[in-house]
């Protein structure tokens, strides 16, 4: 006679014991809803609302916000438990985090890369991003990227790394003396902004698709550059750049390239001055392909460059000194993926000739 496995006998359920574990759930399940708590407040214009009125009582806010008054209580005690806001003697304000990151009128303004998380990231669809055999274009509408994504890239980017990469960029020593950059897939051109308010003698051309250099304008357009930034359709498969630059700046943008970077070197060498700088930024895979974040992060960042990192800056700077371009000490850079990495290269008048590419790493390629 076959024995009944415990999925086919009948469970008495007032004898069911509930193993440990449990709570981790919960706290998934705590930490989505907590997400959903944010984004709802950021859509109801709470923390604006209390940015423009200062301290205000429940009601208040329930009338400024259009929320209602009997679920107002409880989301209050949310977002003052999450330390977004502070409540004294029955009136509300914003915690100095709202104030930082979630007013539209902050510098440091986060509001469309929380967005972005939710409508316009892998995280939508984790499980088509698993499967999928090319990259996507991240953040992509019917015709690119949405101005929102590109808007989260440059928010993201002021949170430690575009600081890190100007400052390494300001410290070279022709720097000074720079007066034309390239920016190749600028984006949200923030680093030409950053760089030509460090150099007041230096003009940016920012290089992009029609659709991202709309977002690029209104930045330059917020910094007052106007008459030093200036705008180029295009892409880094395009090749014919002009040439005269002083800085060539490539961020995060060479990863679906990692097997085939020699002729992207030789257009940028035609580009420099002699004696001009390449400066690149990007994820490296680490020595022993070892992970250099929490794992989450690892995940966030493999579907980011579509789970390639560029296979190690030792074969990245042999390339490039093949190509005629002389790699300086590479520094390290903080980013929200974790670290990444800052090669500068000086091109020089030797060119020793194409060497192999760079091999791939067998755990992440």
């Amino acid at each position: 006679m076959k024995k009944q496995t415990m999925s086919e006998a009948q469970q008495h359920l007032m004898h069911l014991q509930v193993p440990p574990g449990i709570e981790t759930l919960n706290r998934f399940a705590a930490g989505f809803q907590q997400f959903t708590i944010l984004e709802a407040a950021m859509d109801l214009g709470i923390f604006a609302f209390l940015a423009e009125h200062g301290p205000c009582e429940r009601k208040e806010i329930a009338e400024g916000c259009g929320i209602l008054g009997m679920l107002l209580r409880p989301l209050l005690s949310c977002l003052e438990d999450m330390g977004l806001l502070l409540q004294d003697n029955d009136f509300y304000s914003n915690s100095s985090i709202a104030e930082d990151f979630l007013l539209t009128t902050s510098p440091l303004y986060q509001g469309e890369w929380l967005h972005n998380i939710r409508q316009h990231s892998h995280w939508t669809d984790l499980v088509t991003a698993l499967q999928r055999t090319e990259p996507k274009k991240s953040g992509t509408g019917g015709n690119g990227p949405t101005a929102s994504f590109i808007d989260g890239l440059g928010q993201r980017a002021v949170r430690g790394e575009l600081q890190a990469v100007v400052e390494k960029i300001a410290d070279w020593e022709g720097f000074a003396s720079a007066r034309k950059m390239l920016d190749i897939g600028g984006g949200h051109g923030l680093y030409s902004i950053a760089l030509c308010q460090e150099n007041h003698a230096l003009q940016a051309t920012i290089l992009d698709r029609p659709n991202v250099l709309e977002v690029t304008a209104r930045n330059i357009e917020n910094f007052h550059l106007e008459g030093r930034c200036s705008l180029m359709e295009g892409d880094i498969c395009a090749g014919n750049f002009g040439q005269g630059y002083d800085i060539v700046l490539i961020s995060h943008l060479l990863y679906k390239f990692r097997k085939n970077l020699e002729p992207i070197f030789a257009m940028v060498r035609q580009c420099l001055n002699p004696g001009g700088l390449l400066v690149t930024n990007h994820w490296f895979c680490a020595k022993g392909c070892v992970p250099e974040k929490d794992s989450v992060t690892e995940l966030a960042k493999a579907l980011q460059s579509f789970g390639h990192p560029l296979c190690h800056e030792e074969e990245f700077h042999k390339l490039l000194a093949a190509n005629g371009m002389n790699p300086l000490a590479m520094q390290i850079v903080p980013t929200h993926f974790g670290p990444s990495r800052l090669i500068m290269a000086v091109r020089t008048d030797d060119k020793k000739g194409v060497q192999e590419q760079p091999q791939s790493c067998s755990c992440c390629c």
